[in-house]
């Protein structure tokens, strides 16, 4: 999900932070194990555990998974434990849950982590994933954090209840949205007029799933629309690798190649 010190930033900031009671839900769900810390009779702190769901797919072939996170948090708590930054009497609780990169099944394995009194969600990486999940977090009052979300609509405020995406936090450095600017800013220096927008839909699905380049398509064409630049897009999908070139002389040819 991150590099090993990030992880461990984001541990302390979990660790020492206390989320605000609310939500965007009047009628709040009842949990008996809804706070961090337990009490005696004399108002003494006993214990403290604060318990993160970890929603991922379990499979390595994705660029994050499970199998390649699990250890990295691990780590990540031993190296802040061993530097003094987290308390002894914390205790940080992680509920693997496999989405299987699918929408509903991250979704369902949210519902299960809040009925086992997580405080906060980590992941998923799959953006129909992360749209799913977020949608419900800022109901649940538990929020969400993820380097995932890379399509433009998680670049948007999240700031009050009535965001969609209110609670959930993008940790990574580079979204959709930035890689458009690129581009964007390219055909300015180079005061090009045209551009031609060829993808394959499930490209890159290790990255954040069904229909990655697709919804990086999509995101580009949201911010070519501002601009004045001609554009058209083709799925090269439903074409054979041997056919690239004879789509490439179709479908840019002379009107979007020479001066």
């Amino acid at each position: 999900m991150a590099s090993g010190r990030h992880v461990t930033l984001l541990l302390l900031m979990l660790g020492y932070a206390g989320w605000a009671s609310g939500g965007c839900r009047e009628a709040q769900l009842s949990r008996d194990c809804e706070a961090l810390c337990s009490f005696d009779q004399h108002g003494q702190v006993t214990s403290c555990e604060l318990r993160a769901a970890v929603l991922l797919v379990n499979n390595s072939k994705y660029e994050i998974s499970l199998m390649k996170v699990m250890p990295v948090l691990d780590l990540a708590v031993a190296k802040a434990r061993s530097m003094g930054l987290l308390p002894y009497w914390l205790k940080l609780t992680f509920f693997p849950q496999d989405d299987g990169c699918d929408a509903t099944y991250a979704q369902i394995g949210a519902i299960d982590s809040y009925s086992s009194c997580v405080h906060v969600f980590f992941g998923p990486a799959c953006d129909y994933c992360v749209a799913s999940v977020g949608r419900i977090t800022k109901f649940l009052n538990a929020p969400l954090i993820t380097t995932g979300g890379f399509t433009y609509d998680f670049t948007e405020k999240k700031v009050t209840c009535a965001d969609e995406y209110f609670m959930t936090v993008r940790m990574g450095a580079l979204s959709f949205r930035d890689i458009a600017f690129v581009f964007i800013d390219q055909m300015k220096r180079n005061r090009w007029k045209k551009m031609h927008l060829l993808y394959d839909t499930n490209g890159q699905n290790v990255v954040a799933g069904r229909h990655t380049c697709q919804l990086m398509m999509k995101s580009m064409v949201q911010f070519v629309k501002k601009e004045a630049i001609d554009y058209g897009t083709f799925d090269v999908d439903s074409v054979h690798v041997k056919d690239y070139p004879e789509v490439l002389r179709d479908h840019i040819g002379n009107v979007y190649s020479g001066q």
